[in-house]
């Protein structure tokens, strides 16, 4: 607490004014930044991850946000796409909020739990057709992954996992 008013003016010869609170700053969460940074991180992988399948072509951004599991993941599906002559059309909606971080190790860790909907996220031929019969069943679902920070590096995401038993 801060006090004011410690003594009287002697030359205005009025009393000291009464002690004053000031009042403490709103709390902020000390992880702000750092969870702002997580999410950067996995909505980089995502935008970098929507690039790949649209072009058929692995992104040179992905690099950045995904490793180990979840770009290996990502390679995987689009060699199943490139195979197939098929691509993804459309864009996904995220709801993403980060569900744990640790800080106090190196690396340091954090979870994030995303409402994805696909509803606007089809698959086409090459000509840009529809491909193949339209998904059956609920298009939105939750997906968690993983992400890493060793020392100062970037967050970045090592695992995804789409929970298919999970809607939201």
């Amino acid at each position: 607490m801060i006090l004011t008013g410690c003594g009287g003016n002697p030359s205005d010869g009025k009393p000291a004014a009464a002690p004053t609170a000031t009042a403490p700053a709103a709390s902020a969460d000390p992880q702000a930044a750092e969870k702002q940074a997580v999410l950067d991180a996995y909505a980089g992988m995502g935008a970098a991850e929507v690039r790949t399948y649209t072009s058929g072509t692995l992104d040179p951004e992905l690099e950045r946000y995904a490793t180990d599991q979840a770009l290996a993941d990502i390679k995987t599906t689009l060699f199943w796409y490139q195979q197939r002559g098929t691509r993804m059309r459309g864009q996904l909606a995220h709801t993403a909020a980060v569900e744990s971080l640790d800080t106090t190790g190196d690396p340091h860790r954090a979870t994030v739990s995303d409402c994805v909907d696909s509803t606007g996220y089809d698959k086409v031929d090459k000509t840009g057709q529809p491909a193949g019969a339209a998904p059956s069943g609920p298009r939105r679902h939750v997906v968690t992954s993983s992400l890493q920070r060793t020392g100062t590096g970037p967050w970045l995401v090592w695992t995804s996992t789409i929970e298919r038993d999970r809607t939201c």
